[in-house]
C-alpha cells in the first residue's frame, strides 16, 4: 500500500525502550531517523526498521524510565534532551522509543520542530465541542453554550528573541453558528483542569481552561470528541510555556509510579527497621549512589579502598538495595533501595 504524505523527517539516536531490552546488557542507544507521514511514522534504526500507524500510539513526550538514561551515560552518550512515543500496536507488546539529537548543541528546537509537525497532525481539524467564556470574571453567562467546532494551527505573531514572526499556533475554532471565529484558547493559561460537565445527554469529562482576559478571569471548556485529551496535554506541556498548568494532569512516569509503590509498601517502622539494620557505611553508599554518584566515584569521595567499597556493594546487591548492572560492580538502586535511601536522607 501506498505511502501517505511525508512530513517531516528527524535524524539523530534512539532506543527501543521494552522491560526485556532495559535488562539487555546489549542495548545500547543507536543512529535513528524518524520520516513522519500524514497517518504514520517510520523508524529507521541502524540495524532494524518499523512503522506505526497513529491509531496505535498511546502517549508521546513523557519521561523514559531511568533506566533508558543510564545506559546512556554508561555508554558516554549524550540525551541530556530527548523526547519519546510509546505505542501498542494490535497483537503486540507495548513498547516506547525515545529520540534524541546526535549532540545536544542541537537541543530542544530540533526536538520541538518535530514534536509541533507531529502535533499538528494528529490534532489539527480534529472535532471539538466548545463552551467559551462560561464564566467571566466569576460571573456565569447563561447564553455560553456547547459549540461544534474544531482545534486548528492559526497564524499568529510570536515574538523570538527581538524579532516578531508569524508561527503556527493551535487555537479552536467554532463551526456552528452564523459566523465561523477562532479563539486562542491556549494562551494567558492561569490554570488547567479537568472537569465533569453535562455535554448533550450524558456527562463527559471536559477541560476547564482558565485565561487572563485583561482584568478578568474566563473560564472556557472544551470537549474532545475524536482524540485522546492527553494528546492535548501534552501539547501544553511540551509546545507551550503553560507546563506547570497541567503537569499534574500527566500521567506519572514508570520511575515515579514505581517510587511511590515501593514507598508505599516500605513504609513507618517497616523502613525505620531496615535503616537500623544497616552500617553507617552503608548508609552513606546508598546516598551517594542516590543522589547520582556511580560506584566507580564511591573510593574517592568515601576515602576507602576499592576492595573495601566493593565487599559493601556487594552486601547490598545481597540484602536487594542495588541493582548489578555492569560486571565490575556498576550500581543501580532498587525500589527498595530508593525508599529506604529516602527515609535516611529525609529523617537523617
Amino acid at each position: 500500500m501506498a505511502k501517505s504524505k511525508q512530513i517531516a523527517t528527524f535524524n539523530g539516536k534512539g532506543i527501543i525502550v521494552t522491560p526485556y531490552t532495559l535488562r539487555d546488557p546489549f542495548t545500547k542507544w543507536r543512529k535513528l531517523q524518524i520520516i513522519l507521514y500524514e497517518d504514520s511514522i517510520d523508524f529507521n534504526f541502524d540495524n532494524k526498521s518499523f512503522e506505526i500507524d497513529f491509531k496505535d500510539i498511546e502517549d508521546i513526550g513523557f519521561e523514559l524510565p531511568r533506566k533508558a538514561l543510564e545506559i546512556a551515560k554508561n555508554t558516554l552518550e549524550d540525551v541530556s534532551v530527548y523526547s519519546a512515543i510509546r505505542a501498542k500496536p494490535k497483537d503486540e507488546d507495548k513498547f516506547a522509543i525515545g529520540f534524541a539529537p546526535e549532540a545536544s548543541i542541537y537541543g530542544e528546537p530540533t526536538i520541538n520542530a518535530f514534536l509541533k509537525k507531529f502535533f499538528q497532525q494528529i490534532l489539527n481539524k480534529k472535532d471539538i465541542k466548545l463552551q467559551y467564556a462560561r464564566i467571566v470574571g466569576g460571573s456565569v453567562d447563561v447564553n455560553s453554550n456547547w459549540q461544534d467546532g474544531n482545534l486548528v494551527f492559526a497564524k499568529k505573531p510570536v515574538r523570538k528573541g527581538v524579532s516578531v514572526i508569524e508561527d503556527l499556533v493551535l487555537a479552536a475554532a467554532v463551526t456552528s453558528g452564523d459566523k465561523p471565529k477562532v479563539y486562542d484558547l491556549f494562551t494567558n493559561i492561569e490554570s488547567v483542569s479537568i472537569e465533569k460537565k453535562k455535554v448533550g445527554e450524558e456527562e463527559q469529562e471536559v477541560l476547564e481552561i482558565k485565561q487572563l482576559r485583561g482584568s478578568e478571569t474566563v473560564n472556557s471548556y472544551i470537549y474532545l470528541q475524536s482524540i485522546k485529551m492527553l494528546y492535548l496535554l501534552r501539547y501544553i506541556s511540551k509546545l507551550t510555556k503553560y507546563h506547570n498548568t497541567v503537569k499534574n494532569l500527566l500521567p506519572k512516569s514508570e520511575d515515579e509510579f514505581d517510587s511511590e509503590i515501593a514507598v508505599e509498601s516500605w513504609s513507618g517502622d517497616k523502613l525505620k527497621t531496615e535503616v537500623e539494620k544497616l552500617a553507617p557505611e552503608e548508609q552513606e553508599v546508598l546516598a551517594a549512589i542516590y543522589t547520582g554518584i556511580t560506584s566507580l566515584e564511591l573510593p574517592s569521595m568515601m576515602g576507602m579502598g576499592i576492595d573495601d567499597v566493593e565487599k559493601i556493594l556487594e552486601k547490598l546487591i545481597d540484602q536487594g538495595y542495588l541493582d548489578l548492572i555492569r560486571i565490575r560492580k556498576e550500581t543501580d538502586l532498587t525500589e527498595k533501595g530508593r525508599a529506604v535511601t529516602n527515609f535516611i536522607i529525609t529523617n537523617f
